[in-house]
């Protein structure tokens, strides 16, 4: 028996390791489809569901391939200005009498080179031939994410209502409705948030690199607009090569930018970092660098956004399966499954039956003493 249990595991292992590229389509479907959902719905109002996915695959489609080839552009052609500044920007501060010796001691100028020399190797995912070999099936793995991402768009809420409908269990099945819907609004709303986060941190810091004369501003924009994704100090890690680079030119303007990066970190966890969390989900440093990195080393950045995504359903499907009695964020679904109100305190004769006071003042729901 444990014979066949061991050779079982090994089959199965064996089967996903083949199936991986497969499976990866079909989870990066899955989140397009979850991040769309929220259009399609809004669209559907007005337009039968079918033509409400097509106009918003048709505007998704055209923004992403205007906006992308913008951004594609820009850091083709400022990649090659960055490999030839960069490292003369490190030598130039290894050579100075304030940070010279400092630098010379982090052999900065070769950091420097292999940085900007392994970073879109990085980003690929992988070996160069397994980089080859992907760009090889890119079409096909567009083409198929792509109509996946669309029959999920079309599909999924009946196929949730259909596996829903195979629980007999009236209070279990209503409960699992509860969690799968409270963890997708938390999730994906979490997800959205942050990729926004990202897009803003990114365009600061393209900004503040072309305003302090920095080379390859929109290659190190994106840098940090990667980086951002890391709570508390993922914006300032990203911005170092801006502020190392920037500093080589002249003190003052590396502390300046350094000083413009730390206030603008400070202002993204103060006002946007904190209500993201209250309304959605919480997810530590360690997850998140360790999730990303993971993604980033077996399929590249889309593979390391793909984890951190996963990790956050299962987050946010972990907290809401903890205990009853816990503080809940604004906007989670309640525990009995209803839908979220506002809540208000009314003083009330107590002799008075609560329904006739409901009907009053005209609240639809449960009414407690």
């Amino acid at each position: 028996m444990a014979v066949a249990l061991f050779g079982a595991t090994l089959a199965v292992i064996r089967l996903l390791l083949a199936s991986q590229r497969v499976i990866g389509w079909v989870l990066a479907a899955a989140a397009i489809a979850g991040l769309l959902h929220p259009f399609v719905a809004a669209f559907a109002r007005k337009l039968p569901r079918g033509l409400a996915v097509l106009v918003v695959v048709v505007l998704t489609l055209a923004s992403t391939g205007f906006v992308g080839y913008s951004v594609v552009q820009g850091v083709v052609r400022q990649e090659a200005a960055l490999k030839r500044a960069a490292p003369r920007r490190a030598a130039e501060l290894e050579r100075s009498h304030r940070f010279g010796k400092a630098a010379r001691e982090f052999h900065l100028e070769e950091r420097v080179t292999r940085f900007v020399d392994e970073v879109p190797q990085r980003l690929q995912g992988g070996k160069p031939a397994d980089a080859l070999r992907s760009a090889a099936t890119r079409g096909i793995a567009f083409l198929a994410t792509g109509i996946l991402a669309i029959f999920y768009l079309l599909e999924g809420p009946r196929m949730a209502a259909t596996v829903l409908g195979r629980i007999s269990d009236d209070e279990r099945r209503a409960r699992l409705e509860r969690v799968a819907a409270a963890t997708y609004h938390r999730g994906f709303g979490y997800a959205r948030g942050t990729i926004g986060m990202a897009l803003a941190a990114g365009v600061f810091g393209y900004l503040v690199a072309k305003a302090a004369g920095v080379p390859g501003a929109a290659p190190l924009g994106l840098w940090v607009a990667l980086w951002d994704v890391l709570p508390l100090l993922g914006a300032f890690i990203g911005a170092l090569p801006i502020i190392v680079l920037s500093a080589a030119a002249t003190s003052h303007r590396g502390l300046f930018v350094a000083a413009a990066f730390l206030a603008y970190q400070i202002f993204e966890a103060v006002a946007l970092q904190r209500p993201l969390h209250k309304r959605t989900v919480k997810i530590g440093p360690f997850l998140t660098v360790a999730g990303g990195f993971a993604g980033v080393e077996l399929y590249g950045l889309g593979g390391g956004l793909l984890f951190l995504l996963v990790i956050t359903l299962a987050v946010t499907a972990a907290d809401e399966l903890a205990p009853e009695g816990r503080p809940r964020p604004a906007g989670s679904a309640p525990p009995d499954g209803g839908e979220v109100g506002e809540v208000g305190v009314v003083e009330v004769d107590r002799g008075r039956p609560a329904e006739d006071l409901a009907e009053e003042i005209g609240v639809d729901g449960p009414v407690h003493d």
